[in-house]
C-alpha cells in the first residue's frame, strides 16, 4: 500500500470518529448518570431528559424521570460556557412541573449532576412516590437528590429573616435539617416537640474533597409536612425527670421528645447556657433565650442530648419559679478531678448525688502562665498550671472587662468544672482525659501573690536589651574601625603624597644645584679661557695678526665648546663619554686650549688605568679639574698648575697643585659674593660620595686633592 492509500485510510477514520462522536446517542435515564464514576461524568457527555420536578431553588431543580432523580444546574452551566442567555426565572416552577432538559454531564459536588443547555416547560407531571430510607441510608449518602418522606420529631425551628425557614428533626437518633423552600406559616409552638412527616430532597452537604459532610433535606414547603403528633399545649407538662437520673432505664425509653426537670441555677453564661444542680448532681443546660443568675429556682422544658457521655439539655425552655441557695465553691486538686472515687451501688443508692467534678462549683490554685485575649464566642482564656497539669479556664467577657493579670502569680479560680472524656474501644466504660473551667466573671480570679521581680519575661527584656546593646557595641566598633582604617588610608596617603612631594622638591633642588655647578664649571670655564684668548687677540691684531688671528681661532673654539657644554649639561648631565680616550689625554685637551697664549705651563700625570673610571667619576673630576684651573688663571697669577690621577681597584685620587699666590681658605669670596667656585666643587664632591682636601695659604700656592671610591661612583648617579 502506497503513501497516498495510507493518508486516504487515515482521512476516513478521522471522519469516521468525528461521524460518530456527532452521532453519539444521548443519556435519557437519570439512573444511568446516577452510575456514571466521577471521570466519566466529567467527560460531558450528552443528556436529553423529560420528567417532573420535585424542586427548585433559584438557579438549580431537581428532575424526576419516574425511575430516579438528578441535580440539573443553570448557574455553573453559564459559567462554563454551556448555557447561553439568561438564567429563566425558576421561582415560577411549582413541585409537578413537567420539562425537558438537555445538557451534558458534570461530577458535581458530590454525585454525578446535569449542566443544563437548553430547557422546555411541558405541562404538568406526576411526581412518583417518594422513598422511605431508613437513617443508615440517609447516612451513607446513596440517596442524594433522590425524593423521599423521612419521620422524626422537631427539635429546633429556625425562621431565618434573610433566609428560608430551617427544621432540625431527629430521625433515628440523628439531627437532620429540613430546608423550606417557602415560610412555613405556622407558630414555633406547634412545630418543636411535634413529631412530623416530611417529603423533600435529599441534597447532602460536601466537603472540598467531594465527600459527603452530613445529610439535608430540602422540601417544599407545608404542604410537605405532615404533623403526626402535635406537641403538648404546655411544654412544661412534658414528662419529669430527676437530674440524677436523667436517662433512667425503661423498656419503652423514648428520649425524642422534651423532658421537664427543675432545679437552682449554679452558673449562668447568658444566652448560651447555664448549670442546674440538684441534689448533688448537676447538668448543663443549654438555651440561647434563657435569662437567668446563680441562685434562681427554675423549671426546665428542653430535649436530652445524647451526643456527649455525659447527658445535657438543649433547646431549653426556663420559667423561674422561686429562689434556692447556692452551695459555696468546694476546694479542689487536679488529682481529685481527674480520679474520682467510685462509689459502691449502696451508696449510690443512699445518696443519689454522684462523686465527679462535672457542673460542680470549685475553688483551684495554680500559677498564671498565660492570659489570651477574647476569642470569636467573647471567651478569654486563662491557663494555669495546678497539680503539674495545665489548665484552661474560660471566661466570658461580654457583661464585664478584663483585668490585667500578670503571668506568674498564683491565684486561684472559682468557676465550675467541665470533665472532658472519651470513650474506650474495647470495654463498656470511659476515661476522663481532663477538664476546664468556666468563670462568671474577673472576680472568679483571685491573685494570692504576685510574681517575683525577675520574671522568665522580663529577664528575657534584659538579656535581649544585654544583647542588643552588645550588638550595638560590636556595630560601633566595626564602625569606628571601618573608619580608623579609611582614615589612616588617607592619612598614609596624604602622608605619602607629601613625602613624594617632599623627595620631588629635594630632587629638583639637587638638580638646580648641579645644574648650577655644571653651568659654572662649564661655562665659567669656556667663558674664563675665551676672555683670555679675546685679550691676546686685543694685544697682537696691531703687531702680530697671524698670532691674532690664531688666538682669534682658539676663542671660536672656545665658543663652539661652551656651545657644546651647556647643550650636555641641560639635556645628559649624565656622562661626558670619553670615547675611548685616557682620561688626562681628554683634560689635557682642555686646559692647554684654555692656557693657551698666557704663559702658564700644565704638567699632567697619572698612576693606573684612567679607561676604568666611570663616565660619570670621569665627567666630575673633569669639571673639579677645569674649576681648579679656572681659579688659577683667574685668581692665583701661577705659572705652573700639575694635575695628577692616581686610580687602584678601591678609588680614585685626583690632585691639582699650582705655585700661584694662594689664599686665606676662611677669608675667601663665597656665593654672597657671587663666587660659586669651591662652593660648587665642594657639592659635586659630596654627591660623589668623595672626600675633598685643599691645602692653601698666602704666598704658599694652592693644592686640591679629591679621592672618591670607585664602588660608590659604579653604583649610579649620586644626585
Amino acid at each position: 500500500m502506497n503513501l497516498s492509500a495510507w493518508l486516504l485510510v487515515f482521512a476516513l477514520s478521522i471522519v469516521g470518529s468525528a461521524i460518530g462522536m456527532s452521532t453519539k446517542q444521548p443519556i435519557t435515564e437519570v439512573e444511568k448518570i446516577r452510575t456514571l464514576s466521577r471521570e466519566e461524568a466529567a467527560r460531558a457527555l450528552p443528556v436529553r431528559l423529560t420528567g417532573a420536578v420535585t424542586y427548585c431553588g433559584w438557579e438549580n431543580l431537581v428532575v424526576h424521570d419516574g425511575q430516579s432523580s438528578v441535580f440539573v444546574d443553570f448557574r455553573f452551566s453559564k459559567s462554563q460556557g454551556h448555557w447561553s442567555g439568561p438564567i429563566p426565572d425558576l421561582s415560577l416552577l411549582e413541585p409537578g412541573a413537567g420539562v425537558e432538559i438537555e445538557g451534558v454531564t458534570d461530577p458535581g459536588g458530590f454525585s454525578p449532576m446535569v449542566l443544563a443547555v437548553k430547557f422546555r416547560r411541558i405541562g404538568l407531571q406526576p411526581i412518583p412516590p417518594p422513598i422511605r430510607p431508613t437513617a443508615e441510608k440517609l447516612l451513607s449518602g446513596a440517596l442524594d437528590t433522590q425524593w423521599v418522606e423521612v419521620e422524626g420529631v422537631v427539635r429546633k425551628f429556625d425562621d431565618y429573616s434573610g433566609g428560608p425557614d430551617c427544621l432540625t428533626l431527629l430521625v433515628g437518633g440523628h439531627p437532620c435539617p429540613v430546608l423550606l423552600r417557602n415560610r412555613l406559616g405556622l407558630p414555633r409552638e406547634q412545630v418543636v416537640d411535634a413529631k412530623v412527616r416530611v417529603r423533600g430532597v435529599v441534597l447532602n452537604l460536601a466537603n472540598l474533597r467531594s465527600q459527603m459532610a452530613g445529610m439535608k433535606l430540602h422540601s417544599n414547603g407545608v404542604k410537605d409536612i405532615d404533623i403526626l403528633v402535635a406537641p403538648p399545649t404546655d411544654p412544661f407538662l412534658s414528662p419529669r425527670v430527676a437530674l440524677n437520673r436523667l436517662i433512667p432505664f425503661h423498656p419503652d425509653a423514648d428520649l425524642s421528645h422534651r423532658r421537664v426537670s427543675s432545679g437552682v441555677v449554679a452558673f449562668s453564661v447568658p444566652g448560651r447556657f447555664f448549670y442546674l444542680l440538684d441534689r448533688g448532681t448537676s447538668v448543663r443546660v443549654d438555651s440561647a433565650e434563657a435569662r437567668v443568675a446563680p441562685g434562681d429556682l427554675i423549671e426546665v422544658s428542653g430535649f436530652i442530648d445524647t451526643t456527649q457521655i455525659l447527658a445535657s439539655f438543649s433547646g431549653a425552655l426556663v420559667r423561674t419559679i422561686g429562689k434556692g441557695s447556692v452551695p459555696e465553691p468546694e476546694l479542689a486538686d487536679v488529682s481529685g478531678i481527674l480520679n474520682p472515687r467510685t462509689r459502691s451501688w449502696e451508696e449510690m443508692v443512699t445518696e443519689p448525688g454522684y462523686s465527679d467534678s462535672h457542673g460542680r462549683l470549685i475553688r483551684l490554685s495554680g500559677v498564671l502562665r498565660r492570659v489570651l485575649p477574647p476569642d470569636k464566642d467573647g471567651n478569654a482564656l486563662l491557663v494555669i498550671e495546678s497539680g503539674k497539669q495545665l489548665v484552661e479556664a474560660f471566661l466570658p467577657v461580654a457583661a464585664a472587662p478584663m483585668r490585667e493579670w500578670v503571668e506568674g502569680s498564683e491565684v486561684e479560680l472559682t468557676g465550675v468544672c467541665e470533665l472532658e472524656m472519651e470513650r474506650l474501644d474495647m470495654l463498656p466504660w470511659f476515661s476522663i482525659t481532663g477538664f476546664h473551667l468556666w468563670l462568671s466573671s474577673p472576680e472568679g480570679v483571685r491573685v494570692l501573690a504576685e510574681p517575683p521581680w525577675w520574671t522568665p519575661r522580663r529577664l528575657g527584656i534584659l538579656l535581649g536589651a544585654v544583647l542588643l546593646v552588645l550588638g550595638l557595641a560590636l556595630v560601633w566598633g566595626y564602625t569606628m574601625r571601618c573608619q580608623v582604617a579609611v582614615r589612616s588610608t588617607e592619612l598614609a596617603g596624604e602622608i605619602s603624597a607629601r613625602e613624594s612631594a617632599r623627595l620631588q622638591f629635594d630632587t629638583i633642588l639637587r638638580e638646580r644645584r648641579r645644574l648650577a655647578n655644571d653651568l659654572h664649571d662649564t661655562l665659567e670655564q669656556a667663558l674664563t679661557g675665551l676672555a683670555l684668548q679675546l685679550e691676546i687677540v686685543s694685544r697682537s691684531k696691531g703687531s702680530d695678526p697671524e698670532r691674532s688671528q690664531h688666538h682669534l681661532q682658539l676663542a671660536r673654539q672656545f665658543l663652539e665648546r661652551s656651545r657644546s657644554e651647556v647643550h650636555r649639561t641641560v639635556w645628559d648631565l649624565r656622562a661626558n663619554g670619553q670615547g675611548g680616550k685616557g682620561f688626562l689625554d681628554i683634560l689635557g685637551e682642555r686646559v692647554s686650549s684654555m692656557v693657551e697664549g698666557s704663559g702658564l705651563i700644565i704638567h699632567l700625570d697619572s698612576e693606573g688605568d684612567s679607561l676604568m673610571l666611570p663616565d660619570l667619576l670621569a665627567g666630575n673630576l673633569m669639571l673639579l679639574a677645569q674649576e681648579a684651573v679656572t681659579n688659577a688663571l683667574k685668581h692665583s697669577e701661577a705659572t705652573e698648575i700639575s694635575i695628577r690621577l692616581k686610580t687602584d681597584e678601591g678609588q680614585a685620587e685626583l690632585t691639582i697643585a699650582d705655585n700661584g699666590r694662594g689664599f686665606d681658605p676662611n677669608a675667601a669670596p663665597g656665593p654672597h659674593d657671587g663666587h660659586f667656585g669651591l662652593q660648587g666643587m665642594r657639592e659635586r664632591t659630596k654627591r660623589l660620595g668623595a672626600t675633598m682636601n685643599l691645602k692653601t695659604a698666602p704666598g704658599q700656592g694652592t693644592v686640591l686633592q679629591v679621592a672618591v671610591p670607585l664602588a660608590t661612583a659604579n653604583s649610579g648617579d649620586p644626585a
